[in-house]
């Protein structure tokens, strides 16, 4: 009676190999990232770099994206390279952070960047269930008065803390 091959647990069975695991994600992924820091790049350089003593409004966007395509390089290089065989996304983190990312956008001018960035933690850290509420709204303090900190006292940026004030 004719069994089946065992394969090891890192082995992949012939089917994977056919499929190459989960495809191109990574690779997908990884060209997605280099198109976003292209639009970053671009931006920035539209905006103005500035000169080294002084750097012009578009050089934190383009000094990111650069970094991003970097990273999106090396994303696509590992997955070349790797198994083929990627984990699921979260996805519900992933809205998580979308959604933050808007609160944040639609807040900020609105509410003040304290109450903004506070409300923006609460979302963010929603799909983590690891973390009481009263451990989620400390966070979104403590990540807040940070902020307020860096940003406003330290840097001097012309964010309001609270509307109003």
């Amino acid at each position: 009676m004719p069994t089946e091959p065992q394969n090891h647990p890192n082995q992949l069975s012939e089917h994977e190999e056919d499929i190459g695991g989960l495809g191109w994600g990574g690779e997908i992924g990884g060209i997605l990232l280099f198109a976003l820091s292209i639009i970053f790049m671009v931006g920035g350089w539209q905006l103005g770099l500035g000169v080294p003593t002084r750097l012009g409004t578009g050089a934190f966007p383009f000094a990111t994206g650069a970094v991003l395509a970097v990273f999106s390089v090396l994303i696509c290089i590992a997955e070349r390279k790797g198994d083929g065989l990627a984990e699921t996304p979260d996805w519900i983190g992933m809205g998580a952070i979308a959604i933050a990312l808007a609160v944040f956008a639609v807040s900020v001018e609105r509410v003040g960047l304290v109450p903004g960035v506070f409300a923006t933690v609460i979302v963010a850290s929603m799909p983590d269930r690891s973390l009481s509420f009263p451990g989620k709204a400390f966070l979104g303090i403590v990540v807040a008065l940070l902020c307020w900190a860096v940003f406003i006292k330290l840097l001097n940026l012309p964010f309001k803390p609270f509307v109003g004030m």
